[in-house]
C-alpha cells in the first residue's frame, strides 16, 4: 500500500464519519502546518457541545478534564460570574476542541505504528477500537438535558415560584 494511501486510510478509520472527512482534513492540515503546536480551529459542535462533543469523538481523558473543570467553576465562582465564565470556557472549547482530537490521533497513530508492522492491521484496529465516534453520546446528551431541565422546573413548581 502507498504511503498516501495508508495515511488516507487511517485517518478515515480514525475520524469515522465520511460526511466529516473533508472538515476534519482541512483541520489536520492546519495544525500540521502549524508544526503540531496547539492551535485555535473553530468548532462550532466544540463549543455547543464541550464535555458531550469530547465524549463523541472518544476523547475521554480531556472530557474528564473538562468536566472536572466545569464543575469546580461551577462549585467556586459566584452565580453572578458563572455564566460570562462558562461563555468564555465554552468559546475556549470550539477553539481547541479539533486539536484535542488532532492531537489523540498523532498520539494513537504512533503507539500502533511502534507495536505493529502490519499497516492493515493498524487500520482495522483504529476503525475498530480506537477512532470513530460514541454513538451513544447525543442520545445521553438529550436524556440529560431534558432531565436537567425536568429538574429544574421541578423545583421550580416545589419552591412556589412557578404554579402549572
Amino acid at each position: 500500500m502507498k504511503k498516501s494511501e495508508y495515511e488516507q486510510e487511517l485517518f478515515e478509520a480514525y475520524i469515522g464519519t465520511p460526511e466529516k472527512f473533508d472538515w476534519y482534513t482541512q483541520a489536520f492540515e492546519y495544525f500540521e502546518q502549524r508544526e503540531n503546536r496547539m492551535s485555535w480551529y473553530w468548532s462550532i459542535w466544540a463549543m455547543i457541545g464541550g464535555f458531550w462533543y469530547l465524549i463523541y469523538r472518544k476523547q475521554m481523558k480531556m472530557a474528564m478534564i473538562v468536566l472536572f473543570v466545569s464543575i469546580f467553576l461551577g462549585a467556586i465562582l459566584p452565580m453572578g460570574l458563572l455564566p460570562f465564565v462558562m461563555l468564555l470556557f465554552a468559546i475556549a472549547m470550539g477553539g481547541f476542541g479539533t486539536y484535542f482530537v488532532y492531537a489523540q490521533y498523532r498520539t494513537k497513530r504512533e503507539e500502533l505504528e511502534a507495536v505493529l508492522d502490519d499497516e492493515e492491521k493498524r487500520i482495522l484496529i483504529m476503525k475498530y477500537k480506537i477512532g470513530g465516534v460514541n454513538r451513544l453520546a447525543i442520545p445521553m446528551a438529550i436524556i440529560m438535558l431534558i432531565s436537567l431541565i425536568s429538574i429544574v422546573i421541578g423545583l421550580a413548581v416545589m419552591s412556589g415560584r412557578v404554579v402549572l
